[in-house]
């Protein structure tokens, strides 16, 4: 097979193993580079700049740290509301998918289609709306005492149950997502064994189906408290009224309080302790999908029999109307009922509606133009990016047997793991001065942002061109080189048009949630130089509420429209 000889007197080994060989050096070259740049200098700045002072080293940010109460505070309230969000959501997300996947409920596509939503709409928008309905002159509070006649609302969302309750109401659908793919994999005959030996549907649950997707579910589980510990935006939005701090919003004070020394460095020893939470949970979180693997391999579960909810029906039905509700339509409703009243406030009657904040958004709040442009230009440019490296990180860990592939994917999912607010201190460490030799200086400028955003989302084009890659058989490019095709040519040719599909479920699982990013941008924009996330949040703060309102709803419903939008392409890449 090696020497076959093409048409041209070629062979498809012609240019030697000598030329493949510097081939793959100079690409996995090019991948350490780029690696360099985007995790491992921001990454070695923020550990070495935590550890100096004027340029020796020195323990006394990590002193500092240790000697203000205000990190261990920060510290239980993170553990706290993580840990009841992790176990609210996780406890949601289950039961939801083995109501779709196992039971006889009607419209299960319709329904798992609606559950999905609250994961399209941004959490700290979610935060926002919350707002609406449960702050002293919220919508909700205000119905309560009109209707009772009470003169205090019956409840206010600042603190931490708020903040929980909210973190359950957009996170749930991670573990959910994790339990319908354990469940898609198991191998429904395990059921079917357990109902032939006369076990009933809660028997067979609690002895067979349980037991067998608990990895899977503890996976799950441990991407929501990642998830929850990394929150910037729901513990801002409704902790700073309250004064709960936690350990993103602590971090985010020390960054701005430009008035104190060595406040950099301050924020990056106590980053220090939410690196180390997650370098703890992503191994966890790795072997708990190893395990899960298998305990489900063998099966598919097409075939599995559903579980007939009989007098159970219509309290499950209404149970899963009123999360629609909870999760979707009340806050929506609610961001759309504020764009539109005249002050927040006040009742929503007809007197009292206008669309001026709309108009005041889009033509008359420079800043507001501007985010939207940089934001879509960010979000677009940045997902292309990934997706051009992407393919080339994962042809080198698919298609090839260089050494080193295994710690190249722990450095892409690395900057993911770890809370956005670490990240972004990260970049502000390494590139807040010039870049030597060419005096290029990236801080205050879209640059920042834009390799911010691919150092976060790169894992998600990485995972989905790898799922793509590895369902194509070696043997198609094979073909090509034996008809004369270089290695290059057989990836332009053959590989790349068959990954276009996983190419296109990279680029907007990248764009969708860089639209909105808040938690990287808020620590790196300047002026000139907003994303569509800071300007919302900085209207809230400043109290200009309907012009919020307008354009949060404005991007949610862009932004749930591109979701349904790329539902095909992102369909089989289970998200």
């Amino acid at each position: 097979m090696a020497t076959a000889t093409a048409p041209g007197g070629r062979t498809a080994e012609a240019r030697g193993p000598n030329a493949l060989r510097r081939s793959l050096l100079v690409a996995g070259a090019a991948a350490i580079a780029v690696l360099a740049i985007l995790v491992v200098y921001p990454s070695a700045m923020l550990v070495a700049q935590s550890f100096t002072q004027e340029g020796h080293l020195t323990l006394v940010h990590y002193a500092r740290i240790a000697a203000d109460p205000g990190s261990y505070g920060a510290l239980v309230h993170s553990l706290v509301v993580s840990l009841w969000a992790t176990g609210g959501a996780t406890a949601l997300g289950v039961t939801l998918a083995w109501l779709i996947a196992r039971t006889d409920l009607p419209g299960r596509a319709r329904w798992h289609t609606a559950l999905l939503v609250p994961y399209m709409i941004p959490p700290f928008i979610g935060a926002i709306a919350w707002v609406y309905l449960l702050s002293p002159a919220g919508y909700l509070n205000q119905a309560w005492m009109t209707l009772t006649g009470s003169l205090n609302p019956v409840y206010v969302i600042y603190g931490p149950t708020g903040i929980v309750f909210v973190m359950i109401l957009y996170e749930y659908p991670i573990a959910y997502l994790a339990t319908m793919g354990v469940l898609a994999r198991m191998n429904p005959a395990l059921e079917e064994a357990g109902r032939m030996a006369r076990a009933g549907p809660w028997g067979v649950l609690r002895e067979i189906t349980i037991p067998l997707i608990l990895p899977g579910v503890l996976a799950g589980a441990l991407l929501v408290m990642m998830a929850s510990l990394g929150n910037f935006g729901i513990p801002a939005i409704i902790g700073f009224p309250a004064r709960y701090v936690v350990l993103t919003t602590k971090i985010y004070n020390l960054i701005l309080n430009f008035d104190e020394p060595g406040h950099l460095q301050a924020a990056a020893a106590l980053s220090m302790w939410l690196v180390g939470i997650a370098a703890a949970l992503l191994p966890m979180q790795r072997t708990m999908l190893r395990r899960g693997r298998f305990a489900v391999v063998g099966g598919q579960a097409s075939g599995a029999s559903l579980v007939a909810l009989g007098r159970w029906h219509r309290p499950v039905v209404s149970g899963l109307a009123a999360l629609v509700a909870v999760s979707v339509i009340l806050p929506l409703g609610a961001i759309l009922l504020t764009s539109v009243v005249r002050a927040y406030g006040l009742s929503p009657v007809p007197g009292n509606l206008t669309l001026r904040h709309y108009a005041t958004v889009l033509m008359d709040l420079p800043k507001a133009r501007r985010a939207m442009t940089n934001s879509l230009l960010l979000a677009a440019g940045a997902a292309t990016a990934i997706v051009v490296l992407a393919a080339g990180f994962a042809y080198l860990k698919e298609r090839t047997r260089i050494r080193g592939t295994g710690l190249l994917e722990l450095l892409i999912t690395l900057p993911y793991a770890v809370p956005g607010t670490v990240v972004a201190l990260a970049m502000i460490l390494a590139w807040l001065r010039p870049i030597p030799m060419i005096g290029l200086r990236l801080y205050d400028t879209l640059g920042i942002i834009v390799i911010a955003y691919i150092a976060r989302f790169l894992v998600f084009g990485v995972r989905t061109t790898l799922a793509g890659l590895t369902q194509l058989h070696g043997s198609l490019e094979e073909a090509a080189r034996i008809s004369g095709a270089s290695r290059g040519e057989a990836f332009a040719d053959i590989v790349l048009p068959l990954l276009r599909p996983s190419l296109i479920s990279g680029w907007l699982l990248a764009f969708i949630p860089a639209v909105t990013e808040l938690t990287l941008s808020i620590l790196l924009f300047s002026v000139g130089h907003e994303t569509i996330g800071v300007v919302i949040f900085g209207l809230h703060e400043e109290g200009k509420i309907a012009l919020s309102a307008a354009l949060a709803f404005l991007v949610t419903v862009l932004l749930i429209g591109i979701n349904l939008a790329g539902r095909g392409p992102l369909r089989g890449t289970g998200v």
